[in-house]
């Protein structure tokens, strides 16, 4: 370490003298040097070397007057890693010399004063939030608070300081000769940023003070102005109340001033503006009194003023225009921070933005203006918004004072910003009404649309009326494809449906082929009165605008006109059928790899980027209006557009051919059945083209690999969709197919073909579709695939397979050589440590066994099986296997397998063994050489209790299966609910119930007559009710008639708190076989006096909404909404859980019943969701004290139901500014709430509500920070600090998602939080990011 240090300072003294060399490389290459040794760990002596830091100092000063400019930007690069070693007692000599520094000649910077001190602050150690200020960031503040603020300031702020020497004049203040120094203030604003926590009043109130001078200043210019405004957001960040309060108070004073000019007035609006962003929460109860004042300069009587004054000057005043601008930029962050607060305020928002948005005084001065081109900005990128560079980069651009097109006309800047504010209305939650939507701001926007001359309002006028038809089609739940909903019935019935083992094979199968979704025919919707119809009377005229507009626009307009075409084709079935003929050109058009409206035809990258991705978009409408339109009216449109599609999956940008190939997937979807009823030759000749481009496409080795995967997926689609149709030639069909074959022996390709395959298998009709030859080689190589590693691939082979055996037509065409192949292959997957292969597995198993059951059930299957049972497998695993069990003993060959399932007997799962011996010996009868009477018998001789259970649980599944067939009689599971071990007596119950299903007559009324005669006995009946009462659709005629006794006696049992989970499961499902009698009365027994009965209520209640039936449903409409309102406000803490509970069930199953009302429910959820000290209490453990919070379980339930909310495809109508503020309190909260708050940050960054998020980004750096700052305690056990790691990796990756999304926030001042944390994280925690960055990819 010596030698080190030793080396280090005989270096430095080295390199010291060259920086005063005549050749300015050697000065340059020496402070190259300098630096890194700076940065060295074995520099750190100098922190103790006051001799050594001065002489560096001293140096670094004279070449910061350098006159090579090369030399002087490596002097500032020492500034950083010098910062860290400079000694306490040196840093405020060196700011203060830093501060005095002056140009020695004209050819030197005059900035490099100010850039020196904010590299020197951004490097010195600074707070961070969570925790008291370390050591070395109080001496850092120490040394800017005696130094660097007078010297800013002009003048000594706090009173406890005294200044050595008269201080100079101020940095932020007016020099004679360079009038402002926009430099100086984003050195203040750098000293705000790093230390802003630290400042204490005096100075904060010094700092604002100095920046509003500059603002209020008639004599600045534009660019320090932009940059005090940033500086005053930042200040304002730390403002309290008092200081906050005494600032808004001169801004109104400043408004009120009778001599206030136009430029002042500006600027006071802007600053209100920066206010709202960068505070919203704190500024938000002053925007009752501000939001007048900006208001005010786009109001109705200042208008009609100017109008007045134009008439005689007959030239528009550009000041005042500038001032419009800015209030509407102000009044567009009002509305997006403050959206709560200004929702009183909506009408004049949505009439000042109208007014404007018209506003054009120079369509008065030419009669040709309409046929004027606008400036043009073709580097948009998302296709919906575009902007000038500087507004990108700068809140503040609009107050730029150069102006664009027609000499100093800014009026199109008031325009856009109009158009921005309509957007911010539209999408916020100012709860705009539909009249007003659509009966205003629509209309006004269509005629924008051809009546623009400016290329950047036309992109800003087209984004607002996309986002108002999206806020349409959400509000409709329509966006998606028109699947959707058949998926979402498939998933929820997946979900609701009892899983146990009477469920059938079609169940299995519909659950488990992702790959032969139906496509059913598209019926047109007619739209539902309201915001529906409304838009449906818009739409002719919109698409009449586009089509006009279109002829004359740029790559950016065209693209945010196919983006609006697509979301209006999105808005219902049918919504554009009436138009296609008008739209085929336009995307004919758009298709093209040359777009007509670009720069040149030397086209820049840039240019060249947007051409693709209009055709990315295009390709996207196409699918669009495919999905959602029927065969009929889509026939002409689609043959018109094929030869442009084909053209373009040629191309050589392969994310167009991929999304290309992906819309020819959605045409052969439309022109073949069952979309397409019957077809003719033209279909025919239009399929073979579609045909010979994918073929090429799949051929092709130099091909795209994801574009190959892509061709081979739509291959498969358009050969299963020409099954036993004339569409596609045998031909081509063999060759196809063989295509397909050969693809699946290869490596690259061999995923994509088994999805083929999976496609194709299922639409077989008739032998003639395939040849037997085909099926049996491509079913041997599907086998061979499930040896391979990639889990992906198995799971794919297996659905292939699946979908080869489920079909009767391939399934034939097997051989028994192909069978006994398969059934080798797939025994390794006979395994419970990989559930999802299991069950594919397991029914291709039971397709192919009545083949040649005697050889295929064999030693080693059977030997397999029984290992299946020694783990407990339920839900869709169980069913499989159950069902190969059935139908290995319906062949006969049972009895192998019998004996083995006897041999495991209690060593397995008692309940699984059960049900598979159970189901083997009513199925298989006498074959399996074992009967009901036996397993009597061991029931009756059986003394250890495994036993008992293992007899009791097969008895139970034989009474289930055989039904009023059954032989055995009640008695024979209630004598064993007497018995002395707790396992025995439940596994009874369960029994009694299970065979009770099938045979209500016998079993229901001795249930009946045990109830109430005792608490133990109670418990185990209402177990025996829930086994019965999980049967609806078997069980409700038999039950009708017992249903008024049941009810009263499981709500008498039901009081018990032991009894009350599963007599409410009991009660909810009973009210569903006569749900109009017992609705009503569950809704009574809400007002009972007990809560424990009130709470038993609301979970039966919950159970009863996984009911789809269109009867109770209509029977909900009317009484959901009291049911719900009664329960949330219950008193009880936790029926107050339950309740919310119940309503995040309801959100799930019965949505659109919910989301009307949810103003009346949301409110209670967004008070419980809060943290309550008074529900958090002390509780001693021995020596050791805890805090327990009874809340804690509320709020978890508050944030489910968020998460459920915003899981619903449609967002509108919820207060997305309080949920998202919640969620940014919850990443400080309990473990599982920081996790859902941090998924729904994640989602939410990406929807409609992403605006919402970014203005939050600096709140969300201060929790994650906090979060982030939490050390383990010493005494911390493993547990604890694993569960710290995990909060920390989850916040990790919850910023990376949202800098992937947001970036650093932009140059707002408002962000300027979110870029700090961003630093300190890669800082401080650059390795755990580095890792996350990896895991991520």
């Amino acid at each position: 370490m010596a030698n080190d240090r030793s080396r280090v300072q005989s270096a430095i003294s080295g390199l010291l003298p060259k920086l005063e060399d005549p050749d300015s490389d050697i000065r340059f290459m020496s402070l190259s040097d300098l630096a890194g040794l700076l940065s060295s760990p074995s520099s750190v002596y100098i922190g103790s070397d006051t001799h050594t830091s001065a002489k560096i100092i001293d140096g670094l000063l004279r070449v910061l007057n350098d006159s090579h400019g090369e030399v002087q930007n490596q002097a500032l690069k020492c500034m950083g890693p010098l910062a860290l070693r400079v000694p306490p007692d040196i840093l405020p000599p060196l700011i203060d010399k830093l501060s005095n520094l002056q140009p020695n000649s004209s050819d030197v910077s005059s900035n490099m004063r100010d850039t020196a001190l904010r590299s020197l602050v951004a490097a010195l150690p600074q707070p961070q939030s969570g925790g008291a200020p370390a050591h070395e960031a109080q001496t850092s503040y120490g040394a800017i608070s005696k130094v660097l603020i007078p010297r800013l300031i002009g003048r000594i702020v706090l009173p406890n300081q005294k200044a050595q020497q008269k201080v100079p004049l101020g940095m932020l203040e007016m020099d004679k000769n360079r009038s402002y120094s926009a430099d100086a203030v984003d050195l203040s604003i750098e000293v705000v940023r790093c230390f802003g926590s630290m400042l204490q009043a005096p100075e904060l109130g010094a700092l604002s003070e100095s920046v509003m001078k500059i603002v209020e200043n008639p004599t600045a210019g534009s660019v320090v102005k932009k940059r005090a405004l940033a500086a005053i957001g930042v200040v304002a960040v730390y403002f309290d109340e008092e200081q906050l309060s005494h600032f808004v108070s001169s801004l109104i004073e400043g408004l009120r001033n009778v001599h206030l000019t136009v430029i002042h007035r500006r600027y006071l609006i802007a600053t209100i503006g920066a206010l709202a962003k960068s505070t919203p929460s704190k500024f938000g109860p002053y925007i009752k009194t501000l939001a007048p004042f900006v208001l005010s300069p786009v109001g109705k009587q200042e208008f009609e003023e100017s109008q007045d004054d134009s008439d005689d000057s007959r030239e528009p005043d550009t000041e005042v225009d500038e001032l419009r601008e800015t209030a509407l930029t102000a009044l567009e962050g009002l509305a997006g921070s403050c959206g709560t607060e200004m929702q009183s305020f909506t009408a004049e928002l949505v009439e000042a933005a109208l007014r404007y948005l018209r506003y054009d005084p120079n369509m008065a001065l030419a009669a040709d203006d309409e046929e004027m081109g606008g400036t043009q900005d073709s580097g948009s990128e998302d296709g919906v918004t575009s902007a000038t560079e500087e507004d990108d980069d700068d809140e503040f651009a609009d107050l730029d004072e150069s102006g664009e097109s027609d000499g100093d006309d800014v009026s199109w800047k008031v325009r856009r910003c109009a158009s921005k504010l309509l957007y911010t209305t539209v999408v916020g939650s100012l709860g705009v009404e539909n009249s007003t939507l659509y009966g205003q701001i629509a209309p006004a926007l269509i005629s924008r649309i051809t009546r623009e001359r400016e290329e950047n309002v036309k992109v800003e006028v087209l984004a607002t009326l996309s986002g108002l038809i999206r806020k349409n089609t959400d509000a409709a739940g329509n966006i998606g494809s028109p699947t959707s909903t058949f998926d979402a019935s498939l998933s929820g019935s997946r979900k609701r449906r009892r899983q146990d083992s009477d469920a059938g094979l079609e169940y299995i199968e519909l659950g488990g082929t992702p790959f032969s979704k139906p496509s059913p025919p598209i019926v047109p919707v007619s739209p539902t009165p309201g915001p529906q119809a409304d838009l449906a009377a818009l739409i002719p005229r919109i698409v009449q605008a586009l089509v006009t507009l279109w002829k004359k626009a740029t790559v950016s307009l065209k693209q945010g006109a196919v983006i609006l075409l697509k979301y209006l084709a999105l808005s219902r079935n049918g919504a554009l059928s009436r138009h296609l003929q008008q739209i085929e050109d336009p995307i004919a058009d758009a298709l093209k790899t040359s777009t007509s409206g670009s720069t040149s035809a030397s086209a820049t990258s840039a240019t060249s980027t947007t051409a693709s991705t209009l055709q990315l978009e295009a390709l996207s409408l196409i699918s669009a209006v495919t999905e959602t339109n029927p065969a009929n009216s889509l026939l002409p449109f689609l043959m018109a557009l094929i030869p442009a599609v084909a053209s373009t999956v040629k191309g050589k940008n392969f994310k167009v051919s991929g999304g290309a190939l992906a819309t020819i997937e959605q045409m052969i979807k439309a022109l073949t059945p069952p979309r397409l009823p019957s077809t003719d030759k033209d279909h025919a000749m239009q399929l073979n083209k579609l045909s010979e481009v994918i073929v090429e496409k799949v051929s092709d080795n130099n091909a795209d690999l994801e574009v190959r995967h892509r061709a081979i997926q739509v291959f498969g689609v358009l050969i299963a969709r020409t099954s036993s149709t004339q569409l596609l030639s045998s031909e081509k069909r063999t060759n196809g197919l063989e295509i397909i074959s050969e693809r699946l022996k290869n490596e690259t390709t061999r995923l994509p073909s088994a999805r083929a395959v999976a496609t194709i298998a299922p639409f077989i009709k008739s032998p003639s579709d395939v040849s037997a030859s085909w099926v049996r080689k491509v079913s041997l190589d599907l086998g061979a695939q499930l040896r391979k590693a990639d889990r992906a691939l198995r799971g794919s082979s297996l659905d292939a397979l699946r979908g080869i055996g489920i079909n009767p037509i391939t399934a034939a065409l097997l051989d028994q050589r192909t069978i006994q192949e398969l059934s080798n292959m797939l025994l390794p997957l006979l395994t419970a440590n990989d559930f999802h292969l299991l069950t594919p597995a397991l029914v291709i198993l039971a397709r192919i066994i009545p083949y040649n059951a005697k050889k295929l059930v064999n030693d080693d299957m059977v030997a397999a099986f029984s290992a299946i049972v020694v783990t407990n497998i339920t839900g869709a695993p169980l069913q499989a296997f159950l069902l190969v069990v059935r139908v290995v003993g319906e062949q006969g060959v049972g009895a192998p397998l019998m004996q083995k399932l006897l041999g495991v007997g209690v060593s397995g799962d008692s309940t699984v063994v059960g049900k598979a011996i159970g189901t083997l010996t009513v199925f298989g009868g006498s074959s399996v050489g074992v009967g009901v009477k036996e397993f009597q018998s061991e029931l009756d001789k059986a003394e250890d209790a495994p036993r008992q259970c293992l007899a009791l649980s097969i008895l139970g599944e034989i009474g289930f299966r055989m039904g009023p067939t059954s032989p055995l009689s009640p008695t024979i599971f209630t004598k064993s609910m007497a018995a002395d071990s707790d396992k025995v007596r439940l596994t009874a119950a369960v029994a009694l119930g299970s065979a009770g299903a099938s045979n209500i007559r016998d079993y229901l009324p001795v249930i009946l007559k045990g109830l109430g005669r005792s608490a133990n006995e109670d418990y185990l009946l209402l177990h025996s009710l829930r086994e019965i009462l999980q049967h609806p659709e078997k069980v409700a005629q038999d039950v009708a008639p017992f249903a008024n006794d049941l009810w009263q006696k499981i709500f008498t049992t039901s009081e018990s708190e032991d009894n009350r989970a599963v007599g409410a499961e009991c009660v909810g499902r009973l009210s569903l076989i006569e749900p109009a009698t017992y609705i009503p009365q569950l809704q009574t027994s809400l007002h009972d006096p007990k809560p424990l009965m009130r709470g038993t209520v609301m979970i039966a209640f919950r159970y009863t909404l996984a009911d789809t039936s269109e009867s109770y449903t209509s029977l909900l409409k009317n009484n959901i909404v009291p049911f719900l309102s009664s329960m949330l406000k219950d008193t009880d803490i936790g029926n107050r859980r339950l309740a919310i509970t119940t309503l995040n069930s309801a959100i799930h199953n019965k949505p659109n019943l919910i989301l009307p009302e949810l103003n009346r429910f949301l409110p209670t959820v967004m008070t419980d969701s809060h943290i309550k000290p008074e529900l958090i209490r002390v509780v001693s453990y021995g020596p050791f004290k805890m805090d327990v919070d009874d809340g804690l379980d509320l709020r978890k339930s508050c944030y489910e139901t968020f998460y459920a909310l915003l899981e619903l495809p449609s967002t509108i109508g919820l207060p997305l500014s309080s949920i998202v503020d919640r969620l940014v309190a919850g990443v400080t909260d309990d473990h599982d709430i920081r996790t859902l708050s941090n998924l729904l940050l994640i989602r939410l960054s990406s929807t409609i509500a992403s605006d919402e998020v970014r203005r939050r980004l600096t709140h969300v750096a201060d929790k994650f920070k906090s979060v982030l700052s939490t050390k383990a305690k010493d005494t911390a056990v493993k547990q604890e600090i694993e569960r710290l790691q995990d909060a920390n990796n989850s916040v990790i990756r919850t910023t990376l998602e949202l800098e992937g999304k947001f970036g650093n926030g932009g140059e707002g001042a408002e962000m300027m939080g979110w870029k700090q944390y961003l630093e300190w994280l890669r800082r401080d925690f650059g390795t755990q990011v580095i890792q996350m960055e990896q895991a991520t990819r």
